[in-house]
């Protein structure tokens, strides 16, 4: 079967410990907390694809990243 996440949920949680103001983390919130950083990563690399694309390349480098966080509304927190 599929693991319905594919980060390791220890190394999410050992990061979600080492916030200060962290007490606890249920098991359903590292797995949440998983899950949407994977989405995030999955979405901002298909958006910056579109970037290495044009610059008639496969592979994506930094400034594909830029391009994105410049470009699109909801990762202007990024900049």
């Amino acid at each position: 079967p599929a693991r319905l996440a594919r980060l390791p949920l220890a190394r999410v949680k050992a990061l979600v410990k080492a916030d200060p103001d962290v007490t606890l983390a249920s098991q359903e919130a590292v797995f949440v907390l998983a899950r949407a950083t994977e989405l995030f990563v999955e979405t901002i690399a298909k958006d910056a694809y579109v970037y290495a694309q044009q610059g008639k390349r496969k592979t994506l480098q930094r400034k594909d990243l830029d391009n994105a966080i410049e470009a699109i509304d909801e990762f202007a927190f990024l900049e």
